[in-house]
């Protein structure tokens, strides 16, 4: 029998070397981070049996584009850097006539959400990170059921990882009522497709194809809390944007239930004078639009940049870019929690504060509370949605942001950044210990996954 055995274990290494030599291949043809590329082939070399399967179920970065995208005609809205840029990525247009209202606090967004789904005739399209089974979400299940019971067609699109926690006896509930239940990218469907680590960071509600609630609240009674315990950013919308929503949550849908995706028929009514561009990024895209349009507005900027974000894990080419532009004047603000949910985000972003301070970069740590605000200002532009500016949400998961370009939206959003601002505390600037920097250098190893 020893024999067989070393004969099996020949066998066992022969083929876990040639897979390892052709994942080697597919990790070297993907565009990604020099680092996390070495760290990969590393693990591929030294680990092969535990490297082969880990690749398999969580390396893939870009996936075959679901349908194609073609360049939209630049319009008169602007022939500016960003939007020649954003047009030769096949965004859809900054598109006038819309109506945007903002929501500042946790019963604004309550309020507009609920008012949202009542409306909602005939169709409700629904797609979240997370669904908590708390006071919030049992409330916001509640009425997905009422408007399916009423007719109303209700499709709910949860994240296969965000949502995993969701009790399964909630969901056969939902279905009984009628409520259409499709998960993305399931955990444990087929883990051997390489996909496991892609996520669908979206949160977006349509009711009628007509009124949209979207931003960085996900459904659990955080998102809705007063600010001393969360501070958050959504807000609605209504007008010829909802096209381009309604666009993408078909191709989502489709993407998740394996059927040709349905070009929604609707011309959207104007209903305000804000512009508003839906920009999309993930992995069905072959380019990183929205760290591409970040970059972008940082080089082109010439007054202020204000950023908004829980968690600020950049690569060289963003850091260096706001760097850049403190050095040559412009006025670039940080805000960010003191201490934020994910405590290995909070490690990891010592070093890149560190040297944004040292540049002339305003890092403001707000206090009470957590900040899960995702929104940039850019001299003219404003940009809301769920992107965070970390590495996981810049090169991997899809994402939805909105480009808004209105006076009084802009100076809404102004006023309610520089209210944060004065909640606020300047960073610390002091050098940290050797063994503190090994440790953030130890966790940036992981800044895919954080």
């Amino acid at each position: 029998m020893q024999p067989l055995h070393f004969t099996l274990l020949q066998i066992s290494l022969g083929i876990g070397l040639v897979f390892a030599v052709l994942l080697t291949g597919h990790i070297l043809r993907q565009r990604r981070n020099p680092a996390a590329t070495l760290a990969w082939v590393l693990f591929m070399v030294t680990l092969p049996l535990l490297a082969v399967p880990a690749y398999l179920t969580f390396g893939t970065r870009k996936l075959r584009p679901r349908t194609p995208r073609q360049a939209h005609t630049i319009t008169q809205t602007g022939d500016t850097p960003i939007d020649r840029l954003l047009n030769t990525a096949g965004t859809p247009p900054l598109r006038s006539g819309n109506q945007l209202t903002w929501h500042g606090d946790g019963a604004a967004a309550w309020s507009a959400l609920m008012q949202t789904l009542d409306q909602a005739q005939h169709t409700l399209d629904v797609m979240l990170f997370l669904l908590h089974d708390d006071a919030a979400g049992r409330a916001f299940i509640h009425a997905l059921e009422a408007r399916a019971q009423t007719g109303v067609k209700v499709r709910l699109l949860l994240d296969g990882v965000g949502a995993f926690l969701l009790r399964r006896r909630v969901v056969a509930r939902l279905r009984r009522a009628g409520v259409d239940v499709v998960w993305f990218i399931p955990l444990l469907h087929r883990p051997f497709r390489a996909r496991s680590n892609l996520r669908n960071h979206r949160k977006l509600v349509i009711a009628d194809h007509h009124f949209a609630w979207l931003g960085g609240r996900n459904v659990a009674d955080e998102y809705f809390a007063a600010e001393a315990v969360w501070t958050d950013l959504s807000f609605s919308l209504q007008g010829p944007a909802i096209l381009d929503l309604a666009r993408l949550y078909e191709e989502d849908w489709a993407f998740a239930t394996r059927r040709p995706a349905l070009q929604p028929s609707i011309s959207p009514h104007p209903a305000g004078h804000a512009q508003v561009q839906v920009i999309a990024s993930g992995p069905d895209l072959a380019r990183d639009v929205l760290h591409e349009a970040l970059v972008t507005l940082c080089f082109a900027a010439q007054r202020r940049i204000v950023l908004a974000t829980p968690y600020f894990v950049p690569d060289d080419s963003l850091q260096q870019a706001l760097c850049l532009a403190a050095r040559r004047g412009v006025a670039v603000t940080l805000l960010l929690p003191a201490h934020s949910n994910h405590r290995l985000a909070d490690v990891a972003r010592g070093r890149y504060l560190r040297e944004l301070s040292a540049a002339g970069v305003r890092v403001r740590l707000t206090r009470p509370g957590m900040l899960h605000v995702k929104a940039w200002l850019i001299d003219g532009d404003a940009v809301a949605g769920s992107a965070n500016l970390d590495l996981r949400s810049l090169f991997l998961n899809y994402e939805l942001m909105c480009r808004i370009r209105g006076e009084a939206e802009i100076a809404w959003l102004t006023h309610w950044l520089d209210a944060l601002d004065t909640r606020a505390d300047d960073a610390p600037t002091r050098p940290v210990s050797a063994l503190r920097e090994l440790l953030e250098g130890l966790v940036l190893l992981t800044a895919f996954q954080l």
